[in-house]
């Protein structure tokens, strides 16, 4: 895996060899460097590929440390459960880095979610609905992401959230777009057409 990633820190490599993520799947070998270039992308595969490691990785190696107060990636997840599980691989990959990892869901309460992002965070994971609810009360600052990122995107339109994605979106700078779902569907192109103009599809079995 370090081989994958050009530039890879100290930090990074010895977090993914702790953790013995060691060979890519083929599927992460179609899609890191893709993603490393800033492309927007529609990643199309079945569960246990990968995906949501190599958005974890790749957004580590791209935000590298913190920055300012501001959000750097935003990445919508379709459940609390989600939400937690992406946030505890990230802590797991970003040891050392002094990333500030934030969550938005609707098991924490929201004025704790409201304080802990407002006062500075470099990646934001949230249900739509939470971060929409946070956005509302001028709490989080999305002028600055460099990425905005969707995981599990089925479920998120089967949730029928794309309102939600649409606002947020309208509000989003220009920034890079990845769509990571396990089945590309017409309901899900018509939500991401608003906000992704074409975007490259690869998809593995």
């Amino acid at each position: 895996m370090n081989t994958l990633i050009k530039k890879i820190s100290k930090n990074l490599a010895a977090a993914l060899t702790e953790n013995k993520i060691i060979e890519p799947t083929p599927l992460q070998l179609k899609i890191i460097s893709k993603i490393n270039s800033g492309a927007d992308l529609i990643i199309e595969s079945p569960d246990k590929t990968g995906k949501t490691t190599a958005l974890v990785i790749t957004t580590i190696h791209k935000l590298k440390a913190p920055f300012e107060d501001a959000a750097r990636a935003l990445i919508i997840v379709p459940s609390v459960e989600h939400a937690i599980e992406m946030e505890n691989q990230f802590k797991l990959l970003s040891e050392g880095s002094n990333l500030r990892i934030h969550t938005a869901h609707e098991a924490g309460k929201i004025d704790k979610q409201n304080e802990d992002i407002y006062i500075g965070a470099d990646v934001v994971i949230g249900t739509p609905k939470r971060i929409m609810e946070i956005y509302f009360r001028k709490n989080i600052n999305i002028t600055k992401v460099k990425l905005f990122a969707i995981d599990d995107t089925e479920l998120v339109v089967k949730n029928l959230h794309q309102g939600y994605i649409h606002r947020l979106s309208d509000s989003l700078p220009k920034c890079q777009h990845l769509i990571f779902t396990n089945k590309y569907s017409e309901r899900i192109e018509a939500m991401i057409e608003k906000f992704m103009v074409a975007p490259q599809l690869i998809s593995e079995e």
